[in-house]
């Protein structure tokens, strides 16, 4: 990489962003743990460099070399979240709206993403492991970043799979994403004929305001609760928790 790109973690994932496909190649190819710009050290056994191979459950750190000086810049450890497993952690101080990090991995082929035929850990058409759901590298660890929906979340990605804050965080701060994953209306369904064939197709639901208060219909609260989706057929509402729910069940 040209040292044009190592002034900022903004130049240096936009780059890669902007050749993502080689990047995935090169992490891939390469036997060992420090990159030209990144390595990953275990924060357990007094930040010694470390490799994928052989120690994929490490709590790992990830440092960018940023004008010369390598910068820990995230970190993997149990999450805040109870029976969470692993979540993602600063190992900084980070500013509103600052560059987080990129989502690497496997590029999905349409024949995958039209079966759903990906890990849980996939995002839009990347997936940090191979076709049989094991993770073949830390990617800069993007990963294990765990959901949180709108009232929680503190980074968002943008469609070029590179991330930034939409809070300031703190170091030892775990980072949190709305998945967004869709939803549909299990009790709305479709019904279309595809070349003599008829099909089913579940309605989706569609984002509530943020803010709005109501009743949800699948855990029939006693009192309004905040809301997260409505079906955009029956106009049902599904609140946050529920949301929740399913963003991480799916």
């Amino acid at each position: 990489m040209n040292e044009v790109y190592l002034g900022t973690a903004s130049n240096l994932f936009e780059h890669i962003s902007e050749n993502a496909e080689y990047y995935r190649q090169k992490m891939l190819e390469t036997t060992t743990s420090e990159g030209q710009w990144y390595k990953y050290t275990d924060r357990d056994n007094n930040s010694q460099e470390i490799s994928f191979a052989g120690n994929r459950s490490a709590n790992v750190e990830l440092s960018l070399k940023i004008k010369g000086r390598w910068v820990p810049w995230v970190y993997v450890n149990d999450s805040t979240i109870e029976n969470g497993g692993k979540g993602l952690f600063c190992s900084k101080n980070f500013a509103l709206r600052e560059t987080a990090m990129i989502y690497m991995g496997r590029k999905l082929t349409s024949e995958e993403l039209k079966n759903n035929d990906f890990s849980k850990y996939a995002m839009a058409d990347v997936d940090p492991c191979d076709r049989r759901r094991n993770m073949t590298h830390w990617f800069y660890l993007s990963q294990y970043i765990n959901h949180g929906n709108y009232t929680v979340a503190n980074i968002c990605f943008e469609t070029n799979l590179v991330a930034h804050y939409i809070k300031p965080l703190s170091e030892d701060m775990e980072l949190f994403v709305d998945y967004q994953r869709p939803i549909y209306c299990k009790k709305c369904v479709e019904y279309r004929k595809v070349a003599g064939t008829t099909k089913l197709r579940r309605v989706e639901t569609k984002v509530s305001a943020k803010g709005d208060i109501g009743n949800c219909n699948r855990c029939k609260p006693k009192t309004e609760k905040l809301l997260a989706r409505e079906c955009k057929k029956c106009h049902k509402k599904l609140c946050i928790d529920c949301y929740d729910y399913f963003q991480i069940s799916l």
